[in-house]
């Protein structure tokens, strides 16, 4: 029983909000209608115009024409090759300055490479500098006189070469 209640009650609340949404929508269709506008509302009385009157019209839309058409010639009469060469000029310009941009970080960048170079060579990495001429040849050893040799190629002084 409370389920049929229930239930009643939904239906007639949804009979009400269709009703209603009828009522809306048939006002909004009034108001619709009300406000468009007819063609005559929006030209007015217009009178068909007369032979004079479409003859100054079809004269003045000649010279609306003509004007138009030397306004085009004086635009076609431009020196279009010309602004061409510039604009091509214009861009290899362009492409020459990133170049040279370019360039000059490359060198930059060596310089920046070697000053680092030079930094790690300085006075300060002894050990490794005496690595680097370990194998190197250096002046030769003088071979002793053969009075300070003895027999078995020693030195007198104690010392074995």
């Amino acid at each position: 029983m409370v389920d049929d209640n229930i239930l009643k009650k939904v239906v007639k609340g949804l009979g009400e909000v269709g009703a209603e949404t009828i009522k809306e929508s048939g006002k909004q269709a009034v108001d619709i209608v009300s406000g468009v506008i007819t063609g005559k509302e929006l030209v007015g009385n217009m009178d068909p115009m007369s032979d004079q009157e479409m003859a100054q019209a079809q004269a003045k839309d000649e010279r609306q024409k003509q004007e138009e058409m030397a306004k085009m010639q004086n635009l076609a009469g431009r020196n279009v090759e010309a602004e061409i060469k510039e604009v091509v000029r214009e861009k290899e310009s362009e492409e020459e300055q990133k170049e040279r941009e370019f360039l000059e970080n490359i060198k930059r960048q060596r310089e920046a490479e070697e000053a680092e170079r030079q930094s790690l060579e300085e006075p300060g990495n002894d050990e490794r500098e005496a690595k680097k001429r370990q194998f190197a040849p250096g002046p030769k050893k003088k071979s002793p006189d053969p009075s300070q040799m003895s027999a078995t190629s020693e030195f007198k002084g104690g010392k074995i070469d």
